[in-house]
């Protein structure tokens, strides 16, 4: 196709998916830092944080792997850094805009990516692109050619998907990277295409060269940017190279296909091992700041708050399992959601049902009526059966039976064997039954519009897409997600960046603060680690404060700490310190408003 004619078309295909990015993050698209999208008490403050680390330590020469000079640790310390495609992709935003902005764009961006490429892999698995000329505004095809709406449906369940919404709620930017599974996937389906483009219909060994490079990156890429989508992109590689002919009309040459998705794969494989194991190195190390990556703490997550519980794919709201409102120590707002909603698994059911065969004499329907989604419906029950973890939970906690024993699942097989020993969130692990159902709705959309005049199949496709989002908004698990932060920096906070050199901690201690992000603002040492607003040198400084002012003193200069910033809006009981906000009263106030208090404490 020309270029000048693919690139308006390739916009308008992505219109409508910003346009409904944008209407569901809103107002985010007008105000990015004062309505940024997630939750305060969530990682969003952290995540925040590694997107301006990494850029500023990149600009200023420095490593983005050493968090020397900024957190609580005299003798430095290793990070690897939760996103680092995004922060590496975001640089120019985040440096000239700040890190929120380069969050909410990429948050829209996302939305809008998965929406599009949902949209072109429900096209490809059906095998039903519109025709050039004549289609409906759903992307039904006039009568005598195959119906193709399917993927406006596949687009708005991916883009909505409340795996993505849930991440999204939590801050966790690095969830955004599962987006790239789909390219795996529309890469994929594309074999075909590319490869009986050659003579005669034979196959095209540059185009099959170059597209085995690019399903290698892509596949690292899925990898490197959330090692959780990695596993569910190479998941899906692997349905894909293992389908039958009969799956597909017109496969070709299965033992080619096959051959060219190993070696894409090991491909994909060898660019993501060195990044793999720096990683894996860095947050082993003794040195390491985040300090959970120990093999007992993964066990104990695996078993707890990490897997997926059995009915989390299928119940509505309000169901949460778990529900962090009740076992959260400091209120922490997460949501794990890997729900994968009702109308696509009724369409995915739809597309299972056995077919009747053409009765003698009868015209045969469109081959689009006949797509049999075996490998979908195959990666379905893996990723459910692998999210669901070692053992069965339920509500954060391993479900037991009488005798003080719990029901071994499958990846307890497979738990000390690498990678799956570096994961503990296995609820992500969804991602690929959410695309496998996509899918598979698509393949249950076509086949009731196959069976209908065109403008009943067009009413009935903009129906079920309407199904889709109502569902998204109303009756998901996730509904209301996500939610909005106002991240702007406080101008007390900002105040401290004029102010002499000295170490700043967080009071009360508790989580959910924005300790980090405050960094951004004030540009100096945070007495705190990663992921608490505290360290020794802070505890030391809290218990002296009931010993007086004096005690105080001399406890922070031992400990280089000279700012305090008070979140008056905290609940101050949360530490355990025994403190109240009284108790800091008398020392100098460098700054502050209704929120957000500034002492100087030599």
């Amino acid at each position: 196709m020309n270029a000048r004619r693919s690139l308006p078309r390739t916009l308008a295909g992505v219109l409508p998916w910003l346009g409904l990015s944008i209407a569901w993050t809103w107002p985010t698209a007008i105000h990015p830092i004062a309505a940024t999208p997630g939750s305060a008490h969530t990682d969003l403050w952290e995540n925040l944080w590694t997107m301006w680390f990494v850029a500023t330590r990149l600009v200023g020469g420095q490593s983005p792997l050493r968090v020397d000079g900024l957190l609580d640790t005299p003798h430095g310390g290793s990070l690897w850094p939760s996103d680092p495609v995004s922060a590496l992709t975001m640089m120019p935003v985040t440096l000239t805009a700040g890190p929120a902005v380069a969050w909410s764009l990429l948050v829209i961006a996302h939305m809008t990516l998965r929406g599009w490429l949902g949209f072109r892999i429900g096209e490809a698995f059906t095998r039903t692109a519109p025709a050039r000329h004549g289609a409906g505004p759903f992307g039904v095809a006039p009568s005598g050619v195959a119906p193709s709406g399917a993927g406006w449906v596949c687009g708005a369940i991916l883009a909505l998907s409340s795996m993505a919404l849930a991440d999204v709620h939590n801050g966790a930017s690095e969830t955004l990277g599962d987006t790239w599974c789909l390219a795996v996937v529309w890469l994929g389906l594309r074999w075909e295409t590319i490869a009986s483009g050659g003579p005669n219909g034979g196959p095209r060994s540059g185009a099959l060269r170059r597209w085995t490079l690019a399903a290698g990156v892509l596949l690292a890429m899925s990898a490197i940017a959330h090692w959780y989508g990695g596993v569910a992109a190479f998941l899906l590689w692997l349905a894909l190279g293992l389908r039958r002919r009969s799956d597909s009309a017109g496969m070709g040459d299965t033992a080619l296909m096959r051959r060219s998705f190993f070696s894409a794969g090991a491909l994909g494989i060898l660019l993501a091992l060195p990044v793999a194991y720096a990683a894996r190195t860095i947050t082993t190390a003794s040195d390491n700041v985040v300090g959970i990556k120990n093999p007992a703490e993964l066990g104990r997550l695996r078993r707890n708050i990490g897997p997926a519980d059995p009915w989390a794919f299928v119940l509505p709201a309000p169901f949460r399992s778990p529900d962090f409102t009740k076992i959260s120590r400091y209120g922490e707002d997460y949501w794990h959601s890997p729900y994968l909603g009702w109308v696509g698994m009724a369409l995915a059911l739809v597309s299972a049902l056995p077919r009747r065969a053409p009765a003698a004499g009868s015209v045969p329907g469109p081959p689009a009526a006949h797509i049999k989604a075996r490998w979908p419906l195959a990666v379905i029950g893996m990723s459910v059966v692998l999210a669901c973890g070692p053992v069965l939970t339920s509500g954060g906690a391993v479900v037991i039976l009488s005798g003080r024993r719990a029901v071994p699942l499958p990846y307890f097989l497979i738990e000390k064997l690498p990678p799956f020993d570096s994961l503990s969130l296995l609820w992500k692990l969804g991602w690929a039954a959410e695309i496998g159902v996509a899918l598979c709705a698509a393949a249950g959309v076509v086949r009731i519009v196959s069976l209908l005049p065109r403008r009943a199949g067009q009413a009935i496709t903009a129906a079920v897409t309407l199904a889709v989002l109502i569902e998204a908004a109303l009756f998901a698990p996730t509904r209301g997600l996500p939610g909005h932060v106002d991240t702007t920096l406080p101008a007390p906070v900002l105040a401290l960046r004029e102010e002499a050199p000295g170490k700043v901690m967080t009071w009360p201690l508790i989580g959910g603060l924005p300790t980090l992000y405050n960094q951004v603002g004030h540009g100096k040492m945070i007495a705190g680690t990663l992921n608490f607003p505290a360290s020794k040198n802070a505890w030391n400084v809290t218990r002296s404060v009931l010993r007086g002012q004096a005690a105080t003193i001399a406890v922070a200069r031992e400990c280089d700490i000279r700012y305090v910033v008070l979140h008056l809006d905290a609940p101050m009981g949360g530490d355990e310190s025994g403190l109240q906000l009284a108790n800091w009263d008398g020392f100098p106030v460098v700054a502050q408003d209704e929120k957000v208090r500034v002492l100087k404490l030599y």
